[in-house]
């Protein structure tokens, strides 16, 4: 009888371990867990929809690559923000700035969790052709 229960309890750790592997996301399916890029967002805003990689999170915004082009979007006109691969996300939604844990999280999402210097910033920005950050507020 022990032999018979220590098998089944064998069989059963095999296809739990087995399948607990396959259940929700990995690193190998997570786009920022392959490289250095953040992760895509799609973001509706007044103007109209955008779909880009979030590159820095700051107080005030978020700064995203979009149709190559850097933009910085200011929480106030962001009406609703998803992020791709990601369901624990709470997101910037009603023009309002995310919760502290929610904006800690998608910082660490972003391509650049340290934040952005002025020389990379303008690093950036020569990469892609501009000369200013569009949307970008004093």
């Amino acid at each position: 009888m022990f032999r018979v229960t220590s098998l089944l309890t064998l069989v059963i750790l095999a296809f739990l371990s087995n399948g607990c592997s396959t259940l929700g996301m990995t690193a190998s399916k997570f786009r920022p867990a392959k490289g250095p890029q953040g992760v895509n967002m799609s973001i509706t805003t007044a103007q109209g929809m955008l779909s880009g990689e979030l590159i820095e999170v700051r107080d005030t915004g978020i700064v995203v690559l979009a149709d190559q082009k850097l933009r910085f979007l200011p929480y106030t006109d962001i009406r609703y923000s998803k992020v791709d691969q990601y369901s624990s996300y709470g997101p910037i939604s009603q023009r309002k700035a995310p919760k502290p844990d929610a904006k800690e999280q998608l910082r660490l999402l972003s391509r650049f969790p340290q934040g952005l210097t002025p020389e990379l910033t303008r690093q950036l920005l020569d990469a892609y052709g501009q000369t200013e950050l569009p949307g970008l507020k004093p």
